[in-house]
């Protein structure tokens, strides 16, 4: 019996895989000028008996049919290989390359990629690359319901100096038929608002000692105190984006910093002096070094630029004297701050916590001074520029124009005038905190500031003041036709140069919503209460805290309130704050305001 047909079929398979790679071979990709008829092959085998006919037709089926191309076809579609050799721009071409040298180039391509991956932290799963790893990302949004609450008693007196001040001149003689009334302040009707505060900064790591920190903020307007956007203020328009912090830091060495650029706030203080959104311009240096075990010494110095004179700040149209103009550029009326804070931070035992400091800040060229005489109708006078940029309430104003009045009829002749600063400020500043830490879920903080204008003068003051003033008196003014006339003057003087404050607070995050960073998981709490004295002259009002009273200084009263962490970083919190004038007219006012807010 043939091998082949023998009823042990050993050999079936084999030839079954021989049909199937000779139909392969017939197909247009492998033969090339020759056709090899499959179905032949399998009549053949049929014919012979070593298959059936019911497996051909099997195979038949499951054989895919490819269209023949023809030879000229197929020959345009492959590309010819290219001539090995070296082309006139130096291109080297290898028209072949082993398996051997192919494998090795995989492996080389693989290790180099490897290196890089690895150098730049994206070799792992969800790593990102070096770089994205020195940025962080950060900011808050808060969201806050405000009232106010006047007393119907209060006084409605006090005008607006910081509307007077961004204005054309205001015409202070109210004998010209032309006067028109100072705005005012709002002192009797209650207000309620809603706030919106969005923070978003990036702070990226450039160099071992050199960072960067850039910050934008929401914002009623410029002012540097605050970065609330009221809602609804323009209806349903959008808001303004501000440039809040773009800073520079330098670590040249441990426990040294230099911060060039606007940045935070880098003296420890409280709101009696700088309110807590408060950000600085300029340049700061601060240094930190251990004495002994749980002591630290820390200093901070800096210059801050306050205003800068406009480069066209002058006049054109002054009165023409002796044939010569006298209208020219005026000098530069710009206002620095410089100043100077040192103290120690100290670990008394392992609950308790002393950190004392004592600050200088010197501001310069801030007091109002008379201009040169200026005449009436001069749009620009020589001291125009130290109108203060910005101010809440409080400080004690004087009038910085010399007004050289109409001749023709001065005493109804026009008095426009700008407003400063009536004292210098050179202040001192001395700051205490107490840190009790019970344990990781309770501790208790007592915190004190006093302030102390030294560059104040009552008597220098006083005699330029036209606000924080007693009641008007009255005074005999007898005359030849009437002996019993009186006259009413301003009341004296009653601004001061003082200012304190005293702080308790408990809860399990001290500064929860409050000057500084803080952090904060579900169930953190604080809760607080204090006390506030501060004079009209003791600050400068611009940068005073913005919530208290109506913001600014010439103020005292309490405040309590409390914050929940809801989530995360996330808080909820209450206030209430009630202050009243120290000096001039009754002026009291209750605020109310609820947080909700959260930081990332």
């Amino acid at each position: 019996m043939s091998i082949l047909t023998g009823p042990s079929g050993r050999l079936k398979p084999l030839l079954l895989a021989c049909v199937a790679g000779a139909t392969l071979f017939a197909s247009p990709a492998s033969a090339q000028e020759r056709r090899i008829d499959g179905e032949k092959i399998l009549e053949l085998l049929v014919a012979k008996g070593v298959i059936s006919q019911a497996d051909a037709d099997t195979i038949v089926s499951q054989a895919e049919v490819v269209e023949a191309a023809p030879v000229q076809a197929q020959a345009q579609a492959r590309a010819p290989l290219p001539q090995a050799g070296v082309a006139a721009d130096g291109t080297q071409t290898i028209a072949y390359v082993s398996p051997v040298v192919r494998e090795q180039i995989v492996q080389q391509v693989r290790a180099e990629l490897g290196t890089q991956a690895q150098a730049e932290g994206w070799s792992k799963p969800g790593e990102t690359p070096e770089w994205t790893r020195r940025i962080n990302i950060y900011g808050d949004v808060r969201v806050r319901g405000e009232a106010r609450f006047y007393d119907k008693d209060n006084g409605d007196i006090f005008w607006n100096y910081g509307a007077l001040n961004h204005g054309e001149p205001f015409d202070i003689n109210d004998r010209n038929p032309d006067y028109i009334g100072a705005p005012y302040i709002n002192t009797l009707e209650n207000r309620e608002r809603f706030r919106l505060r969005a923070r978003l900064g990036v702070k990226a790591q450039i160099a071992s000692w050199i960072s960067a920190d850039v910050r934008i903020a929401t914002g009623a307007d410029n002012a540097p105190v605050s970065t609330n956007q009221t809602l609804g203020a323009d209806g349903t328009g959008k808001y303004h984006l501000w440039l809040d912090r773009a800073s520079v830091r330098l670590t040249p060495v441990k426990d040294v910093a230099i911060d060039v650029g606007r940045f935070a706030n880098p003296f420890f203080t409280s709101d009696l002096i700088f309110d807590n959104d408060m950000n600085f311009d300029g340049i700061a240096v601060s240094a930190s070094a251990p004495v002994t075990q749980g002591l630290r010494l820390f200093g901070t110095a800096g210059a801050f630029p306050v205003f800068n004179t406009d480069m066209n700040f002058g006049s054109q149209n002054a009165q023409v004297e002796e044939n010569v103009p006298r209208g020219r550029p005026y000098p530069s009326q710009d206002r620095y701050m410089f100043a100077a804070q040192a103290g120690f931070d100290a670990r008394v035992s392992d609950a308790i916590d002393l950190k004392l400091a004592g600050a200088y800040y010197h501001f310069d060229n801030i007091q109002a001074r008379q201009s040169d005489p200026c005449y009436w109708y001069e749009l620009v006078c020589s001291t125009d520029a130290l109108r203060p940029a910005f101010q809440q309430f409080g400080n004690t104003m004087a009038t910085l124009r010399d007004i050289v009045p109409n001749p023709v009829n001065p005493d109804l002749s026009p008095d426009p005038q700008y407003f400063g600063y009536a004292s210098k400020f050179r202040i001192l500043h001395v700051r205490g905190a107490l840190d009790y830490r019970a344990n990781d879920g309770f501790g208790v903080r007592l915190e004190g500031d006093y302030v102390r204008n030294l560059g104040w003068n009552r008597s220098e003051v006083a005699a330029r003041a036209i606000n924080n003033l007693g009641a008007d008196v009255t005074l005999p003014d007898p005359t030849p036709t009437d002996p019993d006339n009186t006259i009413t003057r301003p009341g004296a003087y009653q601004g001061g140069n003082q200012g304190w404050q005293a702080r308790l607070t408990v809860g399990s995050v001290m500064n929860l919503n409050m000057m500084g960073d803080w952090a904060a998981k579900t169930g953190d709490w604080n809760g607080y209460v204090a006390y506030r004295r501060l004079e009209s002259d003791a600050v400068v009002d611009a940068f005073a805290d913005s919530d208290f009273h109506i913001g600014g200084t010439n103020n005292r009263g309490w405040q309590i309130g409390g914050n929940y962490a809801v989530a995360p970083n996330t808080i909820v919190g209450l206030r209430w704050l009630a202050a009243e004038e120290i000096a001039s007219a009754p002026f009291s006012v209750d605020r109310g305001f609820v947080d909700l807010m959260t930081r990332f």
